[in-house]
């Protein structure tokens, strides 16, 4: 009896262990197996998000006939799917605002031409300011100084100084863009136009430095440099016996 009673226990503690080690494989399985879903889940949803596109919507509910300011927009992710022509995207917000809308709109959705009476389109234009023109010159090879020119960049623009004519000359003047279509020797891409952020005095002054042709200078980004005004060189007049000259 003794025998069997320990033959029984034994062989209950092997059922014991074999039961924890099959408890133990589940649920290291079962934790395997969720760390893979969510992997894959996770994965799912990055390659889906890189895939959305950003909209424009609207923050809060609007009433009918009130004014769009910039905190009434807000940004949101959408499948390219759902996205209609005449949905405007974050770029438009500021051609949106002071606009008013047609008719009541929710929370969350997404601004569309409908909604507004007249809207315009964001172009490079809303780079200027009000009373600011983009002016468009050619430039050469050493006025790009050989390609190290940048946008945003600051300049100052002289003309003048031939012939005993003073130096004219228009200070921090901001480059708003390069077009890239001449190469140098060694083949790299080089600008042939510069445009130019200047206000409606500078514009006319510009004008006139043009006509006689205009040097380049390249600013420091920060600092701020006067206008060196230079007069004419006074003339000077030699009396011989052939007369004064």
């Amino acid at each position: 009896m003794a025998g069997l009673s320990l033959k029984a226990m034994k062989l209950r503690w092997r059922f014991i262990i074999l039961g924890l080690v099959v408890v133990a494989l589940l649920t290291a399985s079962y934790q395997l197996v969720e760390k893979y879903l969510a992997q894959q889940s996770q994965a799912l949803e990055q390659r889906i998000n890189a895939e959305m596109e950003w909209v424009l919507v609207f923050s809060q509910d609007l009433d009918a006939g009130s004014v769009i300011g910039l905190e009434h927009l807000q940004q949101r992710k959408f499948p390219p799917a759902y996205i209609s022509d005449d949905w405007l995207r974050p770029n438009d917000a500021m051609a949106v605002v002071g606009n008013s809308v047609e008719n009541f709109v929710s929370a969350g959705e997404p601004v569309i031409l409908g909604h507004l009476g007249k809207v315009r389109r964001s172009s490079f234009s809303d780079k200027i300011a009000p009373g600011e023109y983009a002016v468009t010159a050619t430039v050469g090879i050493e006025q790009v100084h050989h390609g190290l020119l940048a946008v945003g960049n600051r300049v100052t623009l002289v003309a003048g100084g031939f012939g005993g004519s003073a130096l004219r000359m228009l200070t921090d003047i901001e480059v708003l863009a390069l077009d890239r279509q001449q190469s140098d020797a060694a083949g790299a891409q080089l600008a042939v136009t510069a445009t130019f952020r200047l206000r409606a005095e500078q514009a006319i002054e510009f004008e006139q430095l043009r006509q006689s042709g205009f040097a380049l200078w390249l600013q420091h980004p920060e600092a701020e440099y006067p206008v060196l005004n230079e007069t004419p060189p006074p003339l000077l007049f030699v009396i011989s016996k052939q007369g004064a000259h």
